[in-house]
Formats: structure tokens, sequence, C-alpha cells
């Protein structure tokens, strides 16, 4: 085998790729947002959850009543049971919660109701196969967007080649535009990006990214741009 000699070594400096060095950690405050939170029952028995905000004029104001109504708004009607057709019974929409980010650690308000479950006669697929919804702003860049990973899916929502049916995209699609976001809108919410603070850093590149105080973008659309299924396992469908 080659021999190496010790004194052309060269230090390694390690480097943890994973590591977001804009992050500032702490709980999440964003001014005049509320953090609302989807809580789904999926069929292995564990709970998944969305998230995504909203921003209100002057004071907070978000009450039992008002996610209570949102929860109502978002499962019932023609809208729901279009894309509750797609969705496995095993899994069920079980209720949303509503929390003030103005300041931090402020309490979860979380709504009534029976759960709700999907009535496809198809089998269940795999809980990590989601389909996204991707919230789209007037400005460009990752900060400005947003993912919803949809769970819960039944065998019928499959198209040929492996792909979401057309039809389970379109119902995602209107059920996040026409129930979803407008639910909260109806309840005095303009739907937005939530955007924490983050502190200036040099990326790997080089690049200078300068420091962002905590704000919000509003929402322009939210639509199912494509008919993919999604995961957000790092180890895939395992």
């Amino acid at each position: 085998m080659p021999l190496i000699r010790l004194d052309q070594l060269v230090p390694f400096q390690a480097v943890n790729v994973r590591s977001d060095p804009g992050d500032l950690g702490g709980p999440v405050v964003i001014p005049s947002c509320a953090q609302f939170q989807l809580w789904w029952g999926l069929t292995n028995g564990k709970i998944g959850h969305n998230v995504f905000y909203g921003r209100y004029a002057g004071a907070y104001h978000g009450t039992k009543a008002e996610v209570d109504a949102i929860n109502a708004q978002i499962k019932t009607g023609g809208v729901w049971a279009a894309l509750a057709a797609h969705l496995a019974p095993t899994t069920t929409l079980v209720s949303v919660s509503i929390r003030d980010v103005n300041e931090a650690e402020q309490v979860m308000t979380l709504s009534d109701g029976t759960p709700t479950p999907g009535t496809s006669a198809g089998v269940a697929l795999p809980d990590e196969v989601s389909a996204v919804i991707t919230l789209q702003t007037a400005k460009s860049g990752a900060q400005n967007r947003g993912r919803l990973y949809i769970p819960g899916w039944a065998s019928s929502a499959m198209g040929a080649g492996g792909v979401m049916a057309a039809a389970a995209v379109t119902a995602l699609g209107t059920w996040a535009t026409d129930s979803l976001l407008q639910a909260l809108e109806d309840q005095g919410y303009t739907p937005v990006i939530g955007q924490k603070a983050r502190a200036a850093y040099t990326g790997t590149t080089g690049t200078q990214h300068p420091a962002r105080p905590a704000g919000s973008e509003v929402i322009t659309s939210a639509t199912v741009k494509d008919n993919h299924w999604d995961t957000q396992r790092k180890r895939g469908l395992r």
C-alpha cells in the first residue's frame, strides 16, 4: 500500500451541510400573525400536521369559536367531499389549532369536533405518501414560497403510470383555495407566508446573505403544480 508523509497532510475542517447558518433558533415570532395547524390522524395511528400563517389587523382575535368555524368549513360541503373521495377512511382530519405568534410562547387554541375520515373505497397508500400544495406570493425566491404536504391518500387517487389521478389533483387544488384559504379569510385573516427573523451569513460559495427581520408575505395562489407524489421522509418510502 502507498505511504503518505505526515508532514504533507492538510487539516480538514468538517462542515455540517445540513445546518442553516441563518437560523436564529428559538420560538417563532412574526408580527401581527397567527400560526394555524391542521392535525391529521394517520393510518398507522400517528399524528401529522401542516403549519401555515394568517395575518391579522389590530389586536389578536383568535378564539375557540374561530377555529371551530374554520374546522367545520374545511371538512364539510361539496369541496371537502370531492377531496375526501380520494382519502383513505383510515385517515382523519382531526382538528385545527391557532396560536398568536406576535409574541413568543402564546397558548394554542384547538378546535372541537369529530375527526372526519376520508371516504375512498381504495386501499390506503403509505402514510408518507403526500401531495403538495404550493403557496406562492408576488415575490420570487424560496423564502417567499410555502408547501403543505397533504397525507392520507387511497389507491383510488392513483392514476396511470403511478402519478396522481387528474380528479385528485383538481380536488386538492380546489380545496386549498376555496376551502382552506377562504376559511381563514372568512375569519378575518390574510393568508401569508410567515418568515422568522434570520441572521446575516456567508454562504458556502461566498455569497453574502443579509439579515432579515421577521415579517410575512401575502399568499397570491395555492396550487397543486404537478401530479407527482411527494414525501417528507428523508429515507424515502421505507
